[in-house]
């Protein structure tokens, strides 16, 4: 559990991190950013997978709010890379309505 719990908490670190920098920057500094948007929302729902296999019976609720978490930032991840700042921002916004995010 502990294991889990100290992923989960990863998860919403770089969740926190998408939303600050959403807010902060242009969507051209956010493309260039260097390991990618879309790297880092592939790496987090590898987290989140485990996550859930660790915790889908004992904390069903944590295993579903990583993957809901890391699916957000993966929609956060194709806009920056499509360049589609509506995009982004409601998916910002949506991220920020959530549990542990400011």
């Amino acid at each position: 559990m502990d294991d889990a719990k100290s992923l989960y908490l990863k998860i919403l670190e770089v969740g926190n991190l998408f939303l600050r920098n959403a807010q902060q920057f242009e969507i051209s500094e956010l493309q260039g950013h260097n390991p990618s948007y879309d790297e880092l929302a592939k790496i987090m729902r590898h987290v989140a997978g485990i996550i859930h296999g660790l915790v889908d019976e004992i904390d069903p609720m944590m295993a579903h709010q990583a993957i809901e978490y890391t699916s957000i930032m993966e929609k956060m991840a194709l806009a920056i890379v499509a360049g589609d700042q509506n995009e982004l921002d409601q998916q910002a916004k949506a991220l920020y309505e959530k549990p542990f995010f400011a």
